[in-house]
């Protein structure tokens, strides 16, 4: 009997054993699973967040060395992974999750907003229309963003403070909301900007701006630009 019960306590302890085992093995399966593109170049890492819904194109970035976080002198780029084909360089050598690295979304495979991730919100935006595998047509938003925001900033601040500097920086600061969105053949645009993010004490300027860029005319269908009001900061005690 205590034989027995011996031999079916090692049995349960066994089972117990392989049954965890093998929840280990599934549960590390994924996240050891990485996605390899042989054709890439080496120095490149792929933008899994970047490629377009058919799995086609996407951005690349230059890998930064883990031990002296020395970055490849590479342009970021914006490719088709298989069969491997430069579409666009982008003058950039950010690596990813960098201030200042590209982002992309797509809105189907033919239209791709890129832009830049700064340390305060999102800057330098352009859309960017692929056909037979080529860059057909680029619109360039940023520039028609900027002047509004430009000729308030001019006109109506630093008329009053021409004392202060001669800049301001685009801001995001709720996660939730996104500063360019695909819908049909559009892209919304919500996007504010002042020229204190850092709480700084002084004169303080912002604004706000509420757009629907038309894809197939390239141009602003509908703009609402909502200046802030303008006060001054005091320092902090």
């Amino acid at each position: 009997m205590i034989a027995m019960k011996m031999l079916i306590a090692h049995g349960a302890l066994l089972l117990l054993f392989n049954v965890i085992a093998h929840g280990q093995e599934e549960s590390a399966s994924p996240a050891s699973e990485k996605k390899s593109y042989s054709e890439v170049p080496k120095g490149y890492e792929v933008g899994e967040q970047t490629i377009s819904p058919d799995g086609r194109f996407a951005l690349v970035y230059p890998m930064q060395d883990p031990d002296t976080l020395e970055v490849a002198q590479l342009p970021n780029l914006l490719v088709r992974l298989k069969p491997y084909k430069v579409l666009l360089e982008i003058d950039e050598s950010v690596p990813l999750g960098r201030h200042g690295a590209p982002a992309a979304e797509w809105n189907g495979n033919k239209f791709v907003a890129v832009w830049r991730q700064m340390k305060w919100g999102d800057e330098d935006l352009v859309v960017y229309q692929i056909a037979n595998d080529k860059i057909k047509r680029a619109e360039k938003i940023w520039p028609e963003v900027v002047k509004y925001f430009d000729r308030d900033f001019h006109q109506r601040f630093l008329k009053k403070y021409p004392k202060e500097s001669d800049s301001y920086t685009f801001v995001a600061d709720n996660s939730d909301v996104k500063s360019f969105e695909f819908k049909d053949h559009k892209l919304l645009l919500n996007i504010s900007a002042e020229n204190k993010p850092n709480l700084a004490p002084g004169p303080v300027w912002s604004a706000e701006l509420y757009a629907v860029w038309d894809l197939d005319k390239a141009k602003f269908d509908k703009v609402d630009f909502k200046p802030g009001e303008i006060n001054v900061r005091k320092p902090e005690d």
